[in-house]
């Protein structure tokens, strides 16, 4: 195979003949190379692949010749669809033309044929009140053949329908299910077994892995080889998927289940679950009522500079409310036992009681508790503070070979930070240099100016220079923030003005978003932190991009508090050790969004002076694209004299 890597990746390979607009990429057969040989030693590798180098066809083709199955995890289903409906393709037209390859998403996504069936049963007309004709979609549902939501361009994110009838695990019944053999999702499983590739996304993948002993909630099966595409977002979403949680959402939703499973006329069941109800409520209203993510055993209260633990205050609350879940699911209990289909249900309470166990009654140094309270709701959560254990225990032994995947791995120049967050096991390690030539496609703008953030004068400073870039651009602009706040003030300030098309992130769903700004002429895009990652905008749409400040972690959030203090009491620097390294990854990912192709050209901007002013700008520096530096508008305008605006954008 390594000479045959050659005959693929090679000048005169078999990419470039198959490929009109392919040119040879020596960190393209690099990878491919690393790869291979991690498979052969089973190793596990680190590979930081520049924007450009090709990465998916440089893990894809080796990772198949290998004979074991292949299981590609991407960090957004956006990646996930791109890489099974672009790549896939390709390699079937190619190389492999007997490769099968499947696409999972989590359970959620799909329809669950039985809910909707107990729906029309309940309810003839039950579409008739949302907005639409029910017979629209019950005319895909009889026709589609993956039963996955995304094939209904009509409905809406958050239509409460959809809600009703996925194929969640919580409500789900398994093979006792009438519709077992017919369902999308048992569907989904058995294409899986026989599938050379499974494509699945960090949400799905983490929330399989923490789910292994739940034979309804697992549905991926084993697999040899495991590719982490942009796992520089590993650490966070296994966290989230390895932790607790309890909402005053999911007790709304299960008083509706038990409702609708007890019936109102039953002689005990509307009394039983109007007590949960007032227990959910009385529980989440104890709750301080400021929105944000916040301690629950170190509240610090802004009004009286008070620290509260509401695990101690909210204890007798949570112990009512968990009574009134063991009264339901022994009634249930009884149900089951007389024939009546009601195990989601059991399973549902049981799990709650387990959550509110573990957040008010047990206690774990190696456990976050926090609460959050947005609009949607109030959040209650146990978060592991370290999941390095977790991944070496249940991730890195499971595989023969597991590769980490990036265009941002590293920080000043090596792993040492990836490694140690996630727990890597000896990782083979490469660094390609991408394919782009940042010294004459791009300029980094790096004004010494401007006040710190967080001084009086900062607001008006940094909206002088975005003006400044904007007028030598005409446009054609990604604003991205480290805050909605911000973000918010800035867009209302230039719109005031009127000088440019203006999209601001939440006006619209994010892809058309990227479609108006790809389409709008002189277009200015204002977004905050989705927009950093994952964005592709070539050519002459995007010219620049601006940050307005270095990206740290809140130190008051309650998983960055308890990660920096477990560093310091390990007797290191938790600033130098984590807050810097994941800014530095973080401002890397958003100043990637401009480069895309050989041909784009523009500025790059961050709008911070202390990236000159205080010591560890130049941790920051050290890991920026080697390319032309301007301090100041006068400098940046001779950039682009020098290059010539006609050539802006490609």
């Amino acid at each position: 195979m390594a000479s045959s890597l050659e005959s693929i990746f090679g000048p005169g390979g078999l990419l470039e003949s198959r490929l009109p607009s392919y040119e040879f990429r020596p960190s393209q057969l690099r990878m491919a190379e690393a790869v291979l040989s991690a498979i052969r030693n089973r190793h596990s590798l680190c590979v930081e692949a520049g924007t450009g180098t090709g990465k998916t066809l440089s893990y894809l083709i080796p990772a198949l010749s290998s004979g074991k199955r292949v299981l590609v995890s991407t960090a957004t289903k956006n990646l996930q669809e791109q890489l099974f409906t672009k790549d896939v393709p390709f390699l079937r037209r190619t190389l492999l033309p007997d490769l099968k390859a499947t696409y999972m998403k989590g359970r959620s996504n799909y329809l669950c044929l039985r809910r909707l069936d107990e729906i029309r049963l309940k309810s003839p007309l039950w579409g008739g009140d949302l907005g639409f004709d029910w017979r629209t979609f019950d005319g895909w549902a009889s026709k589609t053949d993956t039963g996955d939501r995304a094939e209904l361009a009509w409905l809406s994110d958050d239509d409460p329908l959809w809600d009703s009838i996925d194929a969640r695990s919580d409500a789900c019944t398994g093979q006792k299910c009438a519709l077992f053999q017919e369902c999308f999702v048992t569907r989904m499983r058995q294409q899986a077994f026989e599938a050379d590739l499974i494509v699945v996304n960090h949400a799905l993948f983490f929330a399989n892995l923490a789910l292994e002993r739940d034979e309804i909630g697992r549905i991926l099966p084993d697999f040899g080889i495991l590719v982490l595409d942009e796992a520089h977002e590993v650490e966070d979403i296994a966290a989230e998927h390895f932790g607790r949680r309890l909402s005053s959402y999911q007790l709304a939703d299960l008083c509706r289940a038990l409702r609708r499973s007890m019936g109102e006329g039953e002689s005990g069941a509307p009394g039983l679950v109007d007590r949960l109800a007032q227990a959910s409520d009385r529980l989440f209203s104890g709750l301080p009522t400021v929105e944000g993510r916040h301690s629950l055993s170190e509240y610090r209260c802004a009004r009286t500079h008070r620290t509260v633990d509401y695990r101690q205050e909210l204890a007798g609350d949570a112990t009512r409310l968990r009574d009134v879940l063991r009264i339901l699911y022994h009634d249930l209990e009884l149900r089951r036992f007389a024939g009546d289909d009601t195990e989601p249900l059991i399973r549902r309470i049981d799990r709650c009681c387990e959550v509110l166990e573990e957040l008010f009654s047990l206690e774990s140094p190696e456990l976050v508790y926090w609460f959050e309270k947005s609009p949607r709701g109030a959040f209650l959560h146990l978060t592991p503070i370290d999941v390095a254990p977790l991944l070496r225990e249940r991730l890195f032994q499971r595989s023969d070979t597991t590769i980490l995947t990036s265009a941002t791995l590293t920080t000043e120049g090596n792993f040492e930070y990836i490694r140690e967050r996630l727990g890597i096991p000896e990782p083979e390690e490469i660094i390609g240099p991408g394919e782009f030539d940042y010294e004459s496609q791009a300029v980094l703008y790096l004004p010494r100016g401007i006040p710190e953030p967080g001084t009086s004068d900062h607001f008006l400073h940094l909206l002088r220079h975005i003006r400044g870039i904007l007028q030598l651009t005409d446009g054609h602009a990604f604003l991205l923030f480290t805050s909605t706040q911000q973000m918010r003030r800035v867009h209302g300030a230039l719109a005031a003005s009127n000088d440019y098309p203006l999209l601001c992130q939440g006006m619209k769903p994010k892809s058309r978003i990227l479609e108006e700004f790809r389409s709008t002429p002189r277009g200015v895009l204002c977004a905050t932190s989705s927009f950093w990652q994952g964005v592709d905008v070539q050519g002459e749409a995007l010219r620049a991009v601006v940050i307005d400040k270095l990206p740290f972690h809140v130190p008051t959030e309650p998983m960055v508090s308890a990660r920096s203090e477990r560093i310091r009491g390990q007797g290191r620097n938790p600033f130098l050790a984590y807050t810097v390294p994941a800014a530095v990854i973080t401002l890397r990912q958003g100043l990637g969004r401009l480069i895309r192709s050989r041909r784009d050209t523009g500025i790059l901007a961050v709008l911070d002076s202390r990236l000159w002013t205080r010591r560890y700008g130049e941790l920051f520096l050290k890991s920026l694209p080697k390319c032309p530096v301007a301090d100041n508008i006068k400098d940046l305008k001779n950039f682009f004299l020098r290059i010539g605006s006609s050539q802006l954008g490609g």
